[in-house]
């Protein structure tokens, strides 16, 4: 059949673009979008900062078009993105930029797993941990991400443990750790007494709502030789850039000479399969950064406060209509619980038929706050209760 012996031959099925999809195309006046992981104005319209593309239209067709400076990547984004994202918490580190917060995953799981290995992800997760596992041939553990004690009882079954936490600001549900559960994860790891790779996803990590939230980042100086963890950054959520395609592989680890060897193997697989990423991206981000951070931090201050007010609102009006759903801290989305798909399948075709446009996850339906409008959230809890 021209396959290879180890491919998931079942059709893929994208639980998202069809519903995304079908909502474009319902001109019905109460429609209500939330399917998109894509922050909105007011005025519902896609939010892009006007430093970033600012900066971005200034750079001229000859760094549109010019190939990067390699897989390694360019040397300012390396540098900026560096200084941005891990504000000189951690002491040593290497990075690699990678297409989006999934290049970075794939890469993580490309470089250190093989067919046969285990993942471990939360039960409730992003679909595409479950796609990524798929692809390598992986075998995959679940673990409940509001139980610590069950995530350990899932490194303890693991024979060689790849971890992946989505925090803070995850999705779907929008937890959060504190830093003292961080501290148990990483006490854990380090005592686990076999080999531990920690990938964390912090795609959204940009909007959480805590002002001390990359404090965690200072126990990564604490790791024993056991452990390595990767940081999956995404540019798509921060700089209002989903198309572009741009993220970032952090590798943290005790030995230098391990981060050379890792980042090289993690440039190796880069260089087969889709070579490096956008010059225009990396340079535009570098100068954004550089040249024009403090517009830019206002810019997504601004977002944040919005997020938060729309993410507020919308869990008053779960609870006074007594709606359940997974315990939020902050993020994009806002998760509805249940413990049956077949009561999720039966609620979210009601949800369709009323012009409500939301995502089926494991156990939940997801609403993505990010791109409601504040006017649109009210009453929006109670709609649909009644949909039940």
């Amino acid at each position: 059949m021209f396959f290879s012996g180890n491919r998931d031959l079942n059709r893929y099925i994208d639980t998202i673009f069809p519903v995304t999809n079908a909502c474009a195309g319902d001109d019905d006046p109460s429609k209500i979008n939330a399917t998109i992981g894509s922050f909105y104005t007011e005025d519902n319209k896609l939010m892009t900062f006007d430093s970033v593309y600012k900066s971005f239209r200034s750079l001229g067709d000859d760094v549109y078009a010019r190939y990067a400076k390699g897989s390694f990547g360019n040397p300012d984004f390396n540098e900026a993105i560096t200084r941005f994202v891990l504000e000189g918490k951690v002491k040593h580190h290497r990075v690699i930029p990678v297409p989006g917060g999934t290049g970075a995953i794939s890469t993580g799981v490309g470089v250190c797993l093989e067919r046969g290995d285990t993942i471990i992800i939360p039960e409730v997760a992003w679909g595409n941990y479950r796609i990524i596992a798929s692809e390598f041939s992986l075998k995959v553990l679940t673990y409940d991400a509001y139980d610590l004690e069950d995530m350990f009882a899932k490194i303890d079954e693991a024979e060689r443990v790849f971890l992946v936490i989505n925090s803070p600001c995850q999705n779907p549900c929008g937890l959060s750790y504190t830093y003292e559960q961080w501290k148990m994860i990483i006490d854990y790891l380090n005592s686990c007494g076999k080999e531990a790779m920690l990938m964390i996803d912090v795609a959204y990590i940009d909007f959480a709502y805590n002002d001390d939230y990359k404090k965690y980042f200072e126990l990564f100086n604490e790791l024993n030789d056991n452990v390595l963890v990767m940081i999956a950054y995404s540019c798509s959520k921060a700089f209002s850039y989903y198309g572009m395609r741009l993220g970032a592989l952090f590798a943290i680890q005790n030995d230098e000479e391990f981060l050379d060897l890792f980042i090289n193997q993690c440039a190796r697989r880069a260089r087969t399969t889709f070579s490096s990423v956008s010059n225009s991206a990396m340079t535009n981000v570098a100068d954004v950064l550089n040249a024009h951070l403090d517009e830019y931090l206002a810019e997504k201050e601004d977002c944040k406060r919005l997020l938060k007010e729309r993410s507020y609102l919308f869990i008053k009006e779960c609870d006074e209509n007594g709606l359940e759903y997974y315990p939020y801290h902050d993020g994009f989305f806002v998760t509805l619980r249940f413990s049956d798909n077949r009561e999720r399948d039966r609620v979210h075709q009601n949800f369709l038929d009323d012009h409500v446009y939301c995502i089926k996850v494991n156990k939940g339906i997801r609403v993505g706050i990010c791109a409601i409008p504040v006017e649109r959230i009210k009453g929006l809890a109670k709609r649909l209760k009644a949909l039940y």
